[in-house]
């Protein structure tokens, strides 16, 4: 119903959510600053899985499309969506008791995705949870551009759900995209950057030099499902954007979360930066 709908985001007052969430959690079980620890099964996981899709990049080059396209979105783009929350994992510093191997481990887990960005994605996730929600500071949320050319302009129900689905089909381009455009002064300006898109860099080179074009489309195209509609990318919409009401997120449940470092466990695990949780020990 188009004279029903919103026209602009829902603004509160109040504190940062995330802060406030983290207050009562805190206040309601002390008891969760014991399972406040880093996790070393991280880096087997990473390991593992950096492994499976190298090794179907080649296994599935030469497979006819129906096999191809089916191994590709159901493992591949399940195995890409793991390393991206891996790497989530790891700009909390959850994987290593120290920065800097937690940075290493990221850029390792980055080599499936194709695309450098891990060493990027961590200061402004860190903005996120200081700011969550805060109009021109937190990235995580659609721009006013975003929803003026998905929502403001659609003119029906039928048009308005077709172009919520494009964009939820391309979110990724919006999710990558869309911090650097923001706030491109927070983009790394230091050695660690460099190092990611070098390693990254020599990585895809090689996989073309050595393999060829498909494994790397393989890498690629698992990236880009990984952050569609699919399954495992259900906690982008889940987490930012209101449903019902005027709650700023959700947690999720059920059976995925053992596939995703338990992403779904939204509101115990990111309840701030200072209070993030061993989502394994949940």
């Amino acid at each position: 119903n188009m004279v029903n709908r919103p026209s602009d985001f829902i603004f509160r007052d109040g504190p940062e959510p995330h802060g406030e969430r983290k207050v009562q959690i805190l206040k309601q079980h002390p008891e969760i600053k014991e399972l406040m620890v880093y996790e070393p099964l991280t880096k087997f996981l990473v390991a593992g899985t950096v492994v499976l899709q190298v090794s179907l990049a080649v296994i599935t080059q030469n497979w006819s499309w129906i096999p191809y396209l089916t191994v590709l979105y159901v493992v591949g783009a399940t195995a890409n969506h793991s390393l991206f929350l891996a790497i989530h994992e790891l700009s909390h510093n959850l994987g290593f008791k120290c920065s800097r191997d937690n940075k290493l481990c990221a850029i390792f887990a980055n080599l499936p995705i194709g695309i450098p960005y891990c060493i990027t994605f961590k200061p402004y996730h860190t903005e996120h949870h200081r700011m969550q929600g805060e109009d021109g500071v937190d990235t995580d949320i659609p721009s006013k551009l975003e929803a003026y050319l998905i929502t403001s302009t659609s003119t029906g129900y039928w048009d308005h759900t077709l172009r919520k689905a494009v964009f939820m089909f391309c979110q990724i381009f919006a999710y990558a995209f869309r911090p650097m455009i923001v706030k491109p002064s927070m983009i790394p300006r230091d050695r660690w950057i460099l190092l990611n898109w070098a390693v990254q860099l020599s990585f895809d080179v090689a996989v073309v030099y050595f393999l060829g074009w498909q494994p790397f489309y393989y890498l690629l195209l698992s990236s880009f499902f990984a952050g569609s509609i699919h399954p495992t990318a259900g906690h982008f919409i889940s987490e930012h954007y209101v449903m019902e009401g005027r709650a700023e997120t959700y947690s999720y449940y059920g059976p995925l979360n053992i596939l995703t470092y338990n992403v779904g466990y939204h509101n115990e695990v990111c309840a701030r930066n200072s209070c993030i949780v061993l989502a394994s020990k949940l």
